[in-house]
């Protein structure tokens, strides 16, 4: 965050893969690294985002479903 040439660089590399690139599915590495380690980022805003916010009994219940399936395959 606030890293604004940083992010216009990734955009603009980004936009180009998306001219340049001959077929679905194509791999470029970009030639960026993050700036800090990944366990230590804060990428998260302060306050959750409106659709998660709106959204998030289904995806609680949804998870829970997910986990009761996976624990009835294991026994």
């Amino acid at each position: 965050m606030g890293d604004r040439q940083g992010q216009r660089n990734v955009l603009l590399k980004t936009l180009e893969v998306l001219e340049k690139a001959k077929k679905p599915g194509e791999v470029w590495h970009l030639p960026f690294t993050w700036p800090e380690e990944p366990k230590k980022t804060d990428w998260q805003p302060p306050e959750m985002s409106p659709l998660i916010k709106f959204y998030l009994e289904d995806i609680k219940k949804a998870r829970r479903e997910q986990e009761e399936k996976a624990a009835k395959t294991k026994t």
